[in-house]
């Protein structure tokens, strides 16, 4: 699994690089620290996407087919690709408010930093959960189109909750301890889903089922 993890991180070498680097630069604009957030997030769905459609040119997976590597392997590595630049997304998050605040010489709020972090990385585990396996049965080209679908609309869902609960304090709020429960089951749940879903679309596809 590590050497799978490396390959990928190697592909992503260049283009990782130079989207956290856009990313940082537009976290560090005052105006823009909540698109630069977003596009942070992007970025983590963006590499595995990217990994599987440089697969697909390489035909790596005719090649993996000879090595000691399960299919489950292969297709968890992207899943793990993807939760790796989420949380590499979260720290230039952090690091953009950090800087900004310095640059501005104003406060950063660090709560309302925090918070977006986790409305939008809760909403990464979701769309990589609905993402990966259209990427997986429609190929990179036909998939690219809807996976974005998938995170525009994961985003502007994620947005819209964080104004409604902005605008709504009256609303009966549960412990946090249940949310945050409630939450994890929902995304174990959906990732193992997502995950048997992209092992059967990965095999067919790998057998030609799908052109």
């Amino acid at each position: 699994m590590n050497g799978l993890i490396r390959k990928d991180l190697y592909v992503a070498d260049r283009t990782g690089r130079l989207l956290m680097i856009l990313a940082l630069v537009l976290s560090l604009v005052p105006s823009m620290g909540s698109f630069g957030s977003t596009y942070a997030m992007m970025m983590a769905l963006m590499i595995p996407l990217n990994a599987i459609a440089y697969d697909e040119k390489c035909k790596w997976d005719r090649y993996a087919a000879m090595l000691p590597y399960k299919v489950g392997q292969l297709v968890w590595s992207k899943y793990l690709l993807a939760y790796l630049f989420t949380l590499l997304a979260g720290g230039i998050i952090v690091l953009g408010g950090g800087l900004r605040g310095l640059i501005t010489g104003s406060a950063v709020n660090w709560g309302e930093t925090l918070e977006m972090i986790l409305m939008l990385g809760v909403s990464m585990l979701f769309v990589t959960a609905l993402g990966l396996p259209t990427l997986y049965r429609f190929g990179s080209e036909k998939g690219r189109f809807i996976m974005i679908l998938i995170l525009g609309v994961g985003i502007g869902i994620s947005v819209g909750l964080m104004e409604i609960f902005e605008e709504a304090p009256k609303l009966p709020s549960l412990p946090l301890p249940v949310v945050m429960a409630a939450i994890a089951l929902l995304a174990a749940a959906a990732t193992y889903s997502s995950f048997r879903l992209s092992v059967y679309f990965y095999k067919r596809r790998l057998n030609g089922n799908y052109n």
